[in-house]
């Protein structure tokens, strides 16, 4: 299974640049141009949060509009940066799935599990009992979990500030008896680790990164990308970044 992976898209209320400088309604156009121009067409689309920058509707509309051509389904996880309700309202068959913080997906072999940890107000993430009891509720079958904030460190301390907090003991267990990978973002880089022995990916922005090696929390204009994940339930996860600018192609000559 192919499974595509965009975060953080931060897509403004109008078609003026984010801070002044950062394109993201071009940055998810490109994206989605590279997706499709691949070979290989992915099964699904996951986006893993902050689909808006400030939740406005007018975002979420460009981004309905950006994704109802595509020839494969797509879901959204919601982050620190969404308006849950509005989004709840232009996306009705995605609110569908949801059952209190955990929708259920249901692929050809196993499950893409969808977590949500955003609190409103807050830019960490947030796990607590109602969210452990409403996983095990779930089947037992292989899945992937997808969520926003990652519930570990990533060695950047403005980021690691506001990552997902609670009961992280009680979901390391479970995602460790439970799932084969855990696929996050709120990063805006590619981070690759593991959570209680299961491998773990955090996705890139397709438009601002978080810069790495700095002391105050700060972004860059690194190139935007995504992950491709390809997943063999009970055999493997493996994960390839891609950005979202092509460029040429050149054989080997025999």
């Amino acid at each position: 299974m192919w499974i595509a992976h965009l975060s953080d898209l931060h897509l403004t209320a109008d078609t003026q640049p984010l801070y002044g400088q950062v394109d993201t309604r071009g940055a998810l156009l490109q994206a989605l141009h590279r997706l499709m121009g691949l070979r290989r067409s992915p099964d699904l689309l996951l986006i893993t949060g902050d689909l808006a920058d400030g939740g406005s509707e007018s975002a979420y509309r460009f981004l309905a509009d950006a994704l109802a051509p595509l020839p494969f389904p797509w879901f959204l996880v919601p982050g620190n940066h969404d308006d849950r309700a509005v989004l709840e309202r232009l996306f009705p068959a995605q609110a569908s799935l949801w059952q209190g913080p955990v929708a259920r997906i249901v692929l050809s072999q196993g499950s893409l599990i969808l977590l949500d940890t955003h609190r409103p107000g807050k830019e960490w993430g947030w796990v607590d009992e109602t969210t452990l009891d409403a996983l095990e509720g779930l089947p037992r079958e292989p899945a992937l979990l997808a969520m926003h904030h990652p519930p570990f460190a990533v060695g950047i301390p403005g980021m690691d500030a506001i990552a997902c907090r609670g009961n992280l003991e009680g979901l390391g267990a479970w995602v460790q008896a439970h799932v084969e990978g855990l696929l996050c973002g709120h990063v805006h880089r590619h981070v690759a680790t593991t959570f209680y022995g299961v491998p773990a990916q955090v996705a890139p922005s397709p438009a601002h990164q978080i810069a790495l090696d700095e002391a105050e929390l700060a972004y860059t204009l690194e190139p935007g990308g995504l992950l491709l994940h390809d997943w063999e339930p009970g055999v493997r996860l493996l994960s390839h970044y891609l950005p979202i600018q092509a460029a040429p192609v050149h054989f080997y000559e025999a």
